[in-house]
């Protein structure tokens, strides 16, 4: 049975225990857009407007004008309701671009922002229309707490803030009322109907006892074999508590390149983009002195769970795989070969389940807050969006560029996200300010080594080796 009500899953919970004042757990995303359609005759953004026009859209996405909600004890999980007090003026907002408004100023404006947490007595959600870049164009940051959704069911909520044509009407004036939340009494009887659904779900599933038997021993095979994998994870200089400052890079390729590259080797796109990162972190380690003869990170790879029939819902469902990527073999030919070689054998469905098992234990103890500062199984995060094959509006304004930006977390410092959209791949990393001073370094690596990589190509395959600029 499910719930009547829109109650957070496990994976959401963790999403929110985790958060602390020096680690937000939100996803960012940066947009360049075209600034002409946005801007009055005087150049300066029609905020009112902005405000007015994509409030009328919101009913696409009930979830941005919910609030989170704890209920008592016996009443179940938190779960979202509508907001009583929603304003759109405290979600859309406008920033100025320090002069003379060039990418870096732009991301370190940015860094400034996905540093500061969402403030949980209102929707967790902010759209940050920012001026001042000397180009003419404007920039979006898109601030959506995790616990609401991952990356997909993300891109979902936001597309539909979009248009797919700069012309397209706007939906008609619609008003809108806040539901009351359900009562205590409401509340109870929904949290005794789903748990007695799942001891009716246990129950059925003891009248198989080998099926069951065969069920558990293979999650548990699969959970002590990643836990023991797990144990790899070398010590590095990578690894530490994160502080709230960040630091944000981003590397453009375009999407048919990476798709070369990938195709001439039999290889996964997302393999392609593991081995660069493993090129750059790489470069890191040498540039700071630390061996990488035997090291292999290992990259906590985010994997979709979503079925087709789960497309239209919200919530996080993502599991984790453990990719390790070695640093000891210079030649990024023979470090894709290796990577490659190891993605082949994941088992997406059984990791699945333990990390479902993982979670749901983890959560209910307490002790997620604790062990996400003290782990030593992973070194970085990896995540991969199939973004939107043609270009985006807002407003009328084209979407030129689109970049993620997931927050460090724990004691992983370093995360990495590629996104396609309308042609192009970004590979964005977002960092622990304080322990990655030398970013550059890395995504300079990353660089050398994607060149590299299209230098293998055949010669009829072979494209240029940066995609057009545009800032």
């Amino acid at each position: 049975m499910r719930a009547r009500y829109h109650r957070l899953s496990p994976l959401d919970r963790m999403l929110l225990s985790i958060e602390g004042a020096r680690t937000p757990t939100h996803i960012g995303a940066l947009l360049l857009l075209e600034g002409p359609p946005l801007l009055d005759a005087a150049g300066h953004l029609r905020l009112e407007e902005i405000r007015l026009r994509l409030e009328r859209r919101l009913r696409r996405v009930p979830v941005l004008r919910k609030v989170l909600y704890r209920p008592g004890p016996l009443l179940g999980p938190p779960l979202w309701v509508d907001d009583a007090a929603f304003s759109v003026e405290r979600h859309i907002l406008h920033g100025e671009i320090p002069a003379p408004g060039g990418e870096a100023q732009l991301l370190r404006l940015v860094e400034k922002l996905l540093s500061k947490r969402l403030d949980r007595f209102k929707p967790l959600w902010e759209l940050w229309f920012l001026t001042g870049l000397e180009s003419g164009r404007l920039a979006v940051l898109v601030k959506l707490h995790h616990s609401i959704a991952d990356g997909k069911a993300a891109l979902r909520i936001f597309s539909a803030l979009f248009d797919l044509t700069p012309d397209a009407a706007d939906p008609g004036e619609e008003p809108w009322s806040p539901r009351p939340p359900p009562s205590h009494w409401q509340l109870f009887v929904d949290n005794l109907a789903v748990k007695g659904a799942a001891l009716a779900r246990a129950v059925k599933r003891l009248a198989h006892p080998v099926a069951l038997a065969r069920s558990a021993a293979s999650a548990g095979r699969t959970l002590v074999r990643t836990l023991r994998e797990n144990q790899r994870a070398p010590r590095t200089s990578l690894n530490a508590p994160v502080e709230v400052g960040r630091r944000l890079s981003v590397m453009r390729m375009g999407l048919t390149e990476a798709r070369n590259v990938a195709h001439a080797r039999g290889v996964r796109i997302n393999d392609v983009m593991l081995a660069l990162i493993a090129g750059g972190s790489r470069e890191l380690l040498l540039h700071r002195g630390e061996p990488v003869e035997g090291v292999a990170l290992m990259a906590s790879v985010a994997v979709s769970l979503r079925l087709a029939t789960d497309a239209g819902d919200l919530g996080n469902k993502t599991a984790q795989l453990l990719a390790p990527l070695p640093l000891d073999l210079p030649d990024p030919e023979a470090c894709l070969e290796a990577i490659a070689a190891s993605t082949r054998k994941m088992k997406k469905k059984e990791l699945a389940t333990s990390f479902e098992h993982i979670i749901a234990w983890v959560s209910r103890s307490g002790l997620l807050r604790f062990l996400a500062r003290r782990q030593h199984m992973m070194n970085l995060f990896e995540s991969d969006l199939e973004g939107p094959p043609v270009p985006l509006f807002v407003l009328g304004a084209r979407i030129l560029d689109v970049t993620i930006a997931n927050n460090p977390a724990g004691t992983v410092g370093l995360t990495f996200a590629i996104l396609s959209y309308a042609g192009q791949l970004n590979l964005s990393v977002c960092a622990d300010a304080e322990r990655f001073p030398d970013l550059e370094v890395l995504v300079a690596g990353m660089e050398r080594n994607w060149a590299q990589l299209l230098e293998g190509l055949q010669p009829g395959e072979q494209v240029s080796v940066h995609s057009e600029a545009v800032w």
